[in-house]
């Protein structure tokens, strides 16, 4: 997910479970809640290497429970030498919770995203995901937002009519994590729903042979559904209850020796690891083949870097002469 709503949940998760005292001590417990549950965004430097690169480790290691106990506890113990010198001593096993609990939050919610990680790495390195948010929820943001707002505002109205100020957890930052767990378990419920809808139809006389169903940024009770049948992959959106009549049909291509060749390069190999449902389409050229790879599973509206499009170049002797990883609207040209 966006690193706001990782900020925001970890922000929320401190009022709720930290004393709500001023002080030196509750500011750098508070940071390394927050810099903990952003940290595993590291791999973020990965595209320095290049887009391949990047999509090669992304989510990989440092989304993983073992990657993100790491890091946590790393980022503990920088909090708590940072706290000694600044007079502002605190527990090591404090920081050490928060830490873990800052990075352990951040892998768990992005297994609820339809990108999903590698969130048993090293043990296995298969890609999980729940498939119940986007990258950017907002109906997310709004109730994290209103766990951290709304106590704010109380507080400062109690201030102004000279009401006694009580410290301990924030009951308002229970009450937001309780909608958000609400909130993932109506999305766990329609996603069920809509995999279920469309597993359940035939794709002009095609049986379906797998199903999933993707989030969308704006509405909440439509899905992105992909189908994959024995020739086609199928594609429609798909809301509680009924679904589209009119599907977008991409067909498989026929195997070849060109198509094992480009298949077998290594921008491929990366980008088939990474795509749950990938389309491939092959063309002739005058110099011999071009072959696209696209993930079916992200809609037009997704983000432009999650929209990953492969390139690969052939001559008429079947090698490689250009592989390019692109992202956005180059998927659509």
């Amino acid at each position: 997910m966006d690193p706001v709503t990782h900020s925001l949940a970890a922000l929320v998760l401190g009022r709720a479970c930290l004393p709500q005292r001023r002080g030196a001590a509750t500011r750098y417990a508070t940071a390394a809640l927050v810099v903990a549950a952003n940290v595993p965004d590291l791999d973020l430097l990965y595209r320095l290497g290049g887009p391949l690169a990047y999509l090669d480790y992304n989510r990989g290691w440092t989304h993983s429970l073992a990657g993100a106990a790491l890091l946590g506890a790393g980022v503990a113990l920088a909090a708590w030498k940072l706290a000694a010198r600044r007079a502002a001593p605190l527990s090591l096993r404090l920081l050490l919770s928060l830490g873990l609990l800052g990075a352990f939050s951040h892998a768990l919610v992005d297994w609820a995203t339809a990108d999903g990680t590698k969130l048993l790495w090293p043990m296995k390195r298969a890609w999980y995901a729940l498939d119940w948010f986007a990258f950017v929820d907002f109906w997310l943001l709004g109730l994290l937002g209103l766990g951290l707002g709304l106590p704010a505002l109380f507080r400062l109205i109690g201030e102004e009519i000279g009401a006694r100020r009580k410290e301990g957890v924030s009951a308002g930052a229970w009450v937001a994590l309780a909608a958000c767990a609400l909130l993932a378990a109506g999305r766990a419920a329609g996603h069920a729903d809509a995999v279920e809808q469309l597993e359940a139809r035939l794709y002009r006389n095609r049986m379906p042979a797998r199903a999933g169903a993707f989030p969308l940024p704006l509405t909440p009770l439509t899905w992105h559904g992909v189908v994959e049948t024995g020739t086609t992959f199928e594609t429609l959106e798909v809301t509680r209850g009924q679904s589209a009549e009119i599907f977008s049909t991409f067909y498989k291509p026929a195997p070849s020796p060109a198509l094992e060749a480009a298949l077998a390069s290594r921008a491929a190999q990366v980008f088939l690891a990474w795509a749950r449902f990938p389309h491939v389409e092959i063309s002739p050229t005058n110099a011999g083949w071009r072959v696209r790879l696209r993930d079916l599973r992200y809609a037009g509206d997704a983000p432009r870097f999650r929209r990953v499009v492969v390139w690969i170049e052939l001559d008429e002797n079947l090698k490689v002469l250009q592989e390019v990883v692109g992202s956005g609207d180059d998927a659509d040209n």
